[in-house]
C-alpha cells in the first residue's frame, strides 16, 4: 500500500506499555495517530460527526484489543485496518444519501480557479456516490487496497469490488462530464 499519513513510527516501549494496559501510553499512541485516523474515517464516512465517533470507537477497540496486535506489521497498519472496519461498520448502518449541489468557488489566480474547479468536480462527483461506491474508490484507489481486502471488509466476493470499482468510476466520470457539459452550455446561452 502506498505511504501515507498513519506511517508514524511507535517506539517499541510505548506499545509494550500500552498491552499492559498503561493509560498515558494509551493517550501517546492517541496523539500521535488520531489526526491520520480521522482523516481516513472522514474519507470513508464523507461526515464529520460520523467520522469523529468512528475514530473515537477505533481507539477504543484498538486498546482494548492491543495485546491481539502481533507485530508482524507496523502498528499504524493494524490501526489503519481497525478505523476502516469502523468506518465500513458505520457505512452499513446509514440510510441511502441524498445527492449533493454543485457549488462555484472562485480561486485567487485563473490556474488556481481551473486546479481547484477539477478537484471540486471530483470531490463534488465522488459525494454524489453511494456510501458503499465511495469508500471502495478511497479504499483502492488512494488507500492502496486490493480488491480481496476490499471484499473482506465488506464481506463480499472479490467481483463485487470489482464491479464496484468499475461502476463508480464510470458515475463519477459520467458526473464531471455532464458538469463540463453543462458549463458549456450554460456559457454558450
Amino acid at each position: 500500500m502506498a505511504q501515507n499519513a498513519f506511517d508514524i513510527v511507535l517506539d517499541e516501549v510505548t506499545l509494550a506499555r500500552a498491552r499492559r494496559g498503561d493509560m498515558g501510553a494509551c493517550e501517546h499512541i492517541y496523539r500521535l495517530y488520531q489526526q491520520s485516523a480521522y482523516t481516513v474515517a472522514m474519507r470513508v464516512c464523507n461526515c464529520r460527526e460520523l467520522a469523529q465517533e468512528v475514530t473515537q470507537e477505533a481507539f477504543i477497540t484498538a486498546f482494548r484489543r492491543v495485546r491481539q496486535f502481533r507485530g508482524d506489521s507496523p502498528f499504524w497498519g493494524w490501526l489503519r485496518r481497525v478505523v476502516i472496519n469502523h468506518a465500513i461498520s458505520a457505512l452499513r448502518k446509514l440510510p441511502k444519501a441524498d445527492p449533493v449541489e454543485f457549488q462555484d468557488y472562485q480561486a485567487p489566480t485563473d490556474g488556481d480557479q481551473e486546479a481547484i474547479g477539477r478537484a471540486m468536480d471530483l470531490d463534488q462527483a465522488l459525494q454524489r456516490l453511494g456510501h458503499e461506491d465511495r469508500a471502495i474508490i478511497w479504499l483502492h484507489d488512494v488507500e492502496g487496497y486490493r480488491h480481496g481486502e476490499i471484499a473482506e471488509l465488506f464481506g463480499k466476493t472479490e467481483s463485487f469490488s470489482k464491479t464496484r470499482l468499475a461502476r463508480a468510476r464510470k458515475k463519477v466520470r459520467d458526473l464531471i462530464e455532464n458538469r463540463d457539459r453543462s458549463a458549456k452550455t450554460q456559457a454558450l446561452a
